[in-house]
C-alpha cells in the first residue's frame, strides 16, 4: 500500500548525521471527510490505530502526546512525545508534526505528515506523505532493515483507520 521514496538513498545521513524515511501513498476509505477527519483527530480512535500506541491524549484542539511501545528489529523502543496539527483546513487537509524520544536507545525520531481527504464519490480518498527523521541508537540500524519495519507500521495505520471508520458506518 505505501510507497517508499526510491529518491530517498539507503543509509545516507543528512545534516544532522541522522537519517531519513519518507512515504507517500492514497488510501481510499469508505467514508466522508468528515468522518475521516473525526477519526484522525480522536485520541481514542488514534490508540486503538497507531501500532504500538499505549496511549494518545489530546492535550488541545491540535496537540497530543504519545506513548508507544513498539520492537524494532531486534530493538524495544518506548517513544513518549508530541504531535501537533501545525497546518489544517478542516476537513480537507492537514499538516502534523511530531517529535518523540526512546530513551532506552537515545534515539530521537522527529515526523512531518501531511494528509488531504478529498470524497471521490464512493468514498474518500486520503492521500499522505510522511517524513521521518531519526538520530542515535536506531540509526545505526541498516535503512534496508528498518524501512520495511516502519512501512508495515504505517500501511498498518491506514489499515486500522479504515477499519474503524468503516466499521462506525456501518453501525
Amino acid at each position: 500500500m505505501s510507497d517508499v521514496d526510491p529518491t530517498t538513498a539507503d543509509d545516507a545521513s543528512d545534516d544532522f548525521d541522522g537519517k531519513r524515511l519518507e512515504f507517500a501513498d492514497t488510501v481510499a476509505i469508505d467514508t466522508t471527510k468528515d468522518a475521516l477527519w473525526a477519526a484522525i483527530s480522536d485520541p481514542e480512535v488514534l490508540t486503538v490505530a497507531v501500532p504500538g500506541a499505549e496511549s494518545i491524549e489530546r492535550v488541545s484542539k491540535t496537540e497530543y502526546t504519545v506513548d508507544i511501545r513498539i520492537g524494532v528489529s531486534h530493538l524495544n523502543v518506548a517513544l513518549d512525545g508530541d504531535v501537533e496539527f501545525v497546518e489544517m483546513n478542516e476537513p480537507d487537509w492537514i499538516v502534523a508534526s511530531g517529535s518523540a524520544f526512546d530513551s532506552t536507545t537515545g534515539s530521537d525520531f522527529d515526523i512531518l505528515a501531511a494528509m488531504e481527504m478529498a470524497e471521490n464519490g464512493a468514498g474518500t480518498d486520503l492521500s499522505y506523505t510522511a517524513e521521518v527523521t531519526y538520530t542515535g541508537g536506531v540509526a545505526s540500524l541498516s535503512q534496508r532493515l528498518l524501512r520495511p519495519i516502519v512501512e508495515k507500521n504505517v500501511n498498518a495505520y491506514f489499515d486500522n483507520i479504515r477499519d474503524e471508520v468503516e466499521s462506525r458506518e456501518a453501525e
